[in-house]
């Protein structure tokens, strides 16, 4: 005999109610979280440069079928079967929900160039992961892109008071 079949049909009862209140209140409380705006863009962001990520490992792992020879349907339908890119594209895909998210919630003058952070985050991702060389000259835009957001959004003493 199982734990449940020596429990009463009340006490089966009570404790499916409360699993089921606990769940509701969790994916209440899930639902809440998502629907914050800084939520939803940082996982637009996440999944953004995840996406670009993956999808520029996928690229850099084609062979030479569909290769420079091939026409640009050949060479983009050979790209589209690298498993990286395809899974980039859907990442990048749900990062496109969450900016949808974000944007319904907030202004997109102080979205937008919040998005910049994506920039940033590629170029130091593309450096550690790719082993890219980030030359002075790109070092200096993406510190003028940090400089640009951090004016953009910093509040002004009327704004503080």
């Amino acid at each position: 005999m199982g734990a449940l079949d020596s429990m009463p049909n009340a006490t089966i009862a009570e404790t499916s109610l409360r699993d089921d209140a606990a769940a509701m209140q969790s994916e209440r409380g899930i639902r809440a979280i998502l629907t914050r705006w800084w939520v939803a863009f940082l996982l637009s962001s996440v999944c953004v440069v995840s996406g670009h990520l993956m999808i520029k490992a996928g690229l850099n792992a084609l062979t030479g079928a569909g290769g420079a020879n091939s026409g640009l349907i050949g060479r983009v339908a050979h790209a589209v079967r690298q498993p990286e890119v395809v899974g980039g594209l859907l990442v990048y895909c749900f990062g496109t929900v969450c900016w949808m998210i974000a944007v319904s919630q907030k202004d997109i003058s102080f979205l937008f160039p919040l998005s910049s952070v994506n920039y940033v985050l590629v170029v130091m991702a593309s450096a550690v992961l790719f082993a890219e060389v980030i030359s002075t000259k790109r070092a200096l835009g993406v510190a003028l892109i940090v400089v640009g957001m951090i004016v953009l959004n910093r509040k002004s003493a009327k704004e503080r008071a």
